[in-house]
């Protein structure tokens, strides 16, 4: 049976949700006692209850002591890979998809986008729209463009997936090598393009800094066909001066946070402000690999709530994210890099860069679902206000996904996307993970009803 056509969960007649405290993604001014008044899939209004006329027959759902807000949207993750260790076989079976997609929904994540490349995109977001998957909103890439054996290649290649992934990574160094690479993609109908534009192999360490980059000729041709065909363009970058190249080429998005050191820093974001080019800092990535937080990877209030394989296997001493801690020089590496991280989001936030929440989920110790409270707080404790992390995580995020239109923001007319948490996020942003109540396209979920699928031994 499909998880929406139960009464649980099936779309009902007008739903008021009543008394709550309403953040609405705005940054607007919270308004106590408010009512949101859903009709089918769409918010019809919202505001204080007073000025709400509540229909008759309606559903009425109480909300004393609780906050609603608009469903958070991660802009940046990998639904194609687990997050987890790489010690259990069943991390690479479809049901390890399935399960990620049911985590999002679980911590309250309604949109996501995945940033490249991922073979069943398509796929996915067709069977999550016919009910066939149980997840949030997806979006992506679906391919990428590269230098040739430039990152990501030659990790493909050290972990075995190269055959697999490899034909999503179209690896250009001329301009008509550009332009057919894009054409394929947007024959493809996704949603947007990434490239790749860093020397690092890694985006925190000086580990392997000699890989070749787009030269700045095919570089411009490619996000001067992306945008001639409707696409934005999402950069992974590691240094100043490759933010700088694809600021000035015209890119998008900045994918990841400017995490190596090198001077340039403060420039390159003043510039990505008076262009209108957004960030996405991806700081989780940066901390995984040092001991910064009591609970190494954050993992003890998640048991129980994640998917029960992918917990045992990011604890294992053998997974992939513990084994890291052998490489020599890498937590100083990446405690540098976090410094360098969190100075460059407050110097972000300074200039008026927008800047979006993204987790990156999907890479090892990255959990799906799980890591959007973990980032939200890093996002916090880096500089933002609450609300400023709220925003990033809704309005901003759905606007640099192209998605602004629809979802994001509590406003009539808008996608019913809503959650319900415990408490005044505004007062301690950890309150992100107390969802109550998760609302999809109008559809009322219980997280805690929402069940992993077995997948044996």
């Amino acid at each position: 049976m499909l998880l929406w056509a139960s009464p649980l969960f099936a779309r009902t007649a007008p739903i008021a949700f009543v008394g709550g405290y309403l953040i609405d993604g705005t940054g607007g001014e919270p308004i106590a006692d408010a009512t949101v008044l859903v009709d089918g899939n769409k918010i019809v209004k919202a505001g204080p209850a007073a000025r709400v006329k509540i229909p008759s027959g309606a559903r009425v759902i109480p909300l004393r002591g609780k906050s609603i807000l608009p469903g958070i949207v991660d802009s940046h993750m990998h639904i194609g890979a687990s997050g987890a260790g790489s010690v259990d076989p069943r991390e690479f079976r479809p049901v390890a998809t399935e399960n990620s997609l049911i985590a999002y929904l679980k911590f309250g994540v309604t949109t996501a986008y995945d940033m490249a490349a991922n073979p069943r995109l398509s796929e996915m977001k067709a069977a999550l729209a016919q009910g066939r998957l149980i997840g949030p909103r997806l979006y992506g890439n679906g391919y990428g463009i590269t230098a040739p054996g430039s990152h990501p290649i030659r990790l493909l290649n050290e972990i075995g997936v190269l055959d697999l992934l490899g034909p999503y990574y179209f690896q250009v160094s001329t301009e008509p090598e550009a332009v057919a690479a894009v054409h394929k993609i947007v024959e493809a109908n996704t949603d947007g393009l990434k490239i790749f534009h860093s020397r690092a192999e890694s985006a925190t360490s000086r580990y392997d800094c000699d890989r070749d980059k787009l030269s700045p000729e095919v570089l411009k041709a490619v996000i001067r066909e992306a945008h001639a065909n409707g696409k934005k363009v999402y950069a992974h970058i590691s240094f100043p001066s490759e933010a700088r190249d694809v600021v000035e080429a015209g890119g998008d998005v900045i994918v990841h946070s400017i995490s190596m050191a090198e001077t340039g820093a403060d420039e390159v974001l003043k510039m990505m402000a008076e262009r209108g080019v957004a960030y996405i800092p991806t700081l989780s990535i940066v901390e995984r690999d040092y001991v910064a937080h009591s609970d190494r990877y954050f993992t003890t209030p998640l048991r129980g709530k994640v998917w029960e394989v992918f917990f045992d296997s990011v604890v294992n001493p053998k997974s992939v994210v513990n084994e890291r801690n052998n490489v020599p020089g890498l937590r100083n590496d990446e405690k540098r890099s976090m410094d360098i991280a969190m100075a460059n989001l407050r110097t972000a936030l300074k200039a008026n860069v927008k800047i979006a929440m993204g987790t990156d989920s999907g890479n090892n110790g990255i959990l799906h679902g799980a890591t959007v409270v973990r980032e939200m707080e890093l996002m916090n404790s880096g500089g933002m206000t609450p609300m400023q992390v709220i925003v990033s995580a809704t309005k901003t995020a759905a606007d640099v996904i192209g998605q602004g239109a629809q979802v994001g923001t509590i406003e009539p007319g808008k996608l019913a996307d809503l959650i319900v948490v415990d408490g005044n996020p505004l007062e301690n942003i950890a309150l992100i993970n107390s969802v109550e109540l998760v609302v999809l396209d109008g559809k009322i979920i219980d997280p805690g009803n929402l069940q992993y699928k077995d997948a044996g031994k």
